[in-house]
């Protein structure tokens, strides 16, 4: 019987995320809702403390780092004497970590290597939430994966892997109680105005300059049209030093007031802001192995137009529980499809079909008995 486990993850962003970080998300939920004792080990962003007590099975133990450390044995001479995949073993150490416990190390195969390296008899799970061409995997290596696309691929490079699948879920309680979303008004959005949603990253991958373009098609014949978008538009990518978030920056000011860029929102607060919309759309531009905002937006009750790339069309059936855009995707088959949908008559039990499908199946109770169902087969 499973006594114990351990969930870390690459060392980006704390626990619990202030922002959109749908692996930690997932970690911080599954860990405060299973009955199995655990720790959750990740790094110490500023403003957050050493030690936190979720409730009696959970607790998070955030590693630190100081400049100076940084600086010299990260940065400089590249020699680090005590590095993370260490620091989460001495953790884990204190924890009482047995051969019944288990280590679960989230979307990193470096960490995931680096840890079975230095504890090879313990065992270790690695949790993929995306597509990366897998690297110093065991042929037999247990992986967790949120959906059957994800298996599939993965599969294609380690056909003997035992991969199971347990998918992202969401809050049924915030989302069947009644609570207060955000005013229209506050945002000078009038009654009558048909608002489009986005949340996501303002990153290539995820389509949203592609969706501003179609916006700008629409707001020639539907000037009563309005665009919401959620995420972080002064954020500065390495790849391209800022360039596309500027590009997205300098539409939205041409669209001046129909266009409403809100910044990022922290999770927690993102299901006040669902009801804005008439519709969701989602036009990732890679291969989505899941998307958190597709059933967030589903559970809130909101009609979803998403691409077909990757998994979401494992539970957004077109016509059925959601909306699919057209391939080849363009600036003017979005413009054509969010028409099209908008005059669906349809639309609103499409949009009760999708809720009650996510509130079935993505409720954190039932992604963490799924959990909780693969480990114990796998280590029982």
């Amino acid at each position: 019987m499973i006594d114990k486990i351990i969930f870390t993850v690459t060392p980006i962003f704390s626990i619990p995320p202030r922002g959109a970080a749908a692996v930690e998300t997932w970690m911080y939920q599954v860990a405060q809702t299973t009955r199995i004792p655990n720790r959750i080990v990740c790094i110490k962003n500023e403003g957050y403390t050493d030690y936190s007590q979720v409730n009696e099975n959970c607790s998070i133990h955030r590693i630190g780092f100081s400049r100076i450390y940084k600086r010299i044995f990260q940065k400089w001479t590249r020699l680090d004497p005590l590095p993370y995949s260490q620091r989460i073993l001495n953790v884990a150490k204190d924890f009482s970590v047995t051969d019944k416990s288990v280590i679960a190390v989230h979307n990193s195969m470096k960490l995931y290597r680096q840890i079975r390296q230095r504890a090879p008899q313990a065992n270790v799970v690695i949790h993929m939430h995306n597509a990366f061409e897998p690297k110093g995997l065991e042929k037999n290596v247990k992986m967790i994966v949120p959906s059957m696309f994800l298996k599939n691929y993965y599969h294609s490079y380690l056909p003997e892997a035992d991969i199971a699948i347990v998918p992202n879920g969401i809050n049924l309680e915030i989302y069947q109680s009644d609570y207060e979303p955000i005013s229209r008004l506050d945002l000078n959005i009038s009654p009558e105005d048909k608002v489009i949603f986005y949340a996501g990253r303002i990153v290539p991958d995820k389509g949203v300059l592609l969706l501003l373009q179609a916006f700008e098609r629409l707001i020639e014949s539907h000037p009563d049209f309005k665009l919401v978008v959620v995420g972080d538009h002064m954020e500065v990518s390495k790849s391209d030093k800022g360039a596309y978030q500027r590009e997205v920056r300098e539409i939205a000011e041409r669209l001046t007031d129909h266009c409403i860029m809100l910044g990022s929102i922290p999770p927690e607060k993102m299901h006040r802001y669902y009801p804005l919309g008439d519709l969701v759309v989602i036009p990732s531009q890679f291969q989505e192995p899941f998307c958190m905002v597709a059933i967030e937006a589903m559970g809130a009750g909101k009609p979803v137009l998403v691409s077909t790339r990757g998994g979401m069309v494992e539970f957004v059936k077109n016509k059925d529980t959601g909306y699919h855009l057209r391939e080849p995707m363009t600036a003017e088959t979005i413009a054509e499809d969010i028409e099209c949908v908008l005059h669906d008559s349809e639309l609103s039990t499409i949009a009760k079909r999708g809720q009650q499908y996510v509130f079935d199946h993505y409720s954190w109770t039932s992604v963490t008995q799924r959990f909780e169902d693969v480990i114990h087969h796998w280590f029982d």
